[in-house]
């Protein structure tokens, strides 16, 4: 494997409805639908089919983006769950207005890794270790094909501080913000580093 592409799922009804995001599970707006077509195009220019396997977060936005791309790229879809944004737990298909309200009481005043938003979710420590035990997982598995990930920008985030080995300590003062429809890439050079080469270029998506 010689390269990673990441792809940030588009517009969902989430962004625009005035729901909480993580595990509530909406669907792509009409132009999330068409930021998907270009994102595909855009990809199917770039990239040699053959050479890739594209996985997806099996939540319904991420999946519908990765079903759309597929059509231009006639690749598979595997679907992990490993690969969702962050467990909201009990905020989950409920209002950002309801997510503010019930939120747990913060301990600090800065990031703690430690920090669970919400009953039954998931503190931001344990969603970056499950992320890193996903990607480890996938990496190990695709060693012959190139990565082609659809996910949540979250999960994206963390992705890359995975990429760029971050202990979790390391990601308390860091944080990598994407954009819907989004495409970062990710590689290794000569020396076995591992590179960052685009950070969600979006430019595909002016029209």
């Amino acid at each position: 494997m010689n390269k990673i592409i990441l792809v940030q799922h588009c517009q969902s009804e989430h962004h625009i409805n005035n729901m909480s995001g993580g595990w509530t599970d909406t669907p792509l707006t009409d132009l999330g639908k068409t930021q998907a077509e270009i994102v595909g195009k855009c990809l199917k220019e770039k990239v040699n089919k053959d050479d890739f396997v594209l996985y997806s977060s099996d939540l319904l936005r991420a999946k519908q983006t990765a079903e759309i791309v597929r059509t231009h790229l006639d690749l598979d879809v595997i679907q992990d769950k490993g690969l969702r944004e962050i467990n909201t737990g009990v905020a989950a298909g409920k209002t950002k207005d309801w997510a503010r309200a019930n939120r747990n009481p913060r301990t600090r005043s800065g990031f703690d890794l430690d920090y669970q938003e919400f009953q039954d979710g998931e503190s931001w420590g344990k969603f970056y270790s499950r992320v890193c035990c996903c990607m480890d997982r996938i990496y190990e598995s695709e060693k012959d094909k190139n990565l082609l990930i659809v996910t949540h920008g979250g999960t994206l985030g963390y992705i890359l501080a995975w990429w760029m080995k971050f202990e979790p300590e390391m990601i308390v003062n860091a944080y990598f913000s994407s954009s819907v429809g989004g495409i970062t890439v990710l590689s290794q050079n000569s020396f076995q580093q591992n590179v960052v080469n685009k950070f969600n270029d979006t430019s595909h998506l002016i029209y």
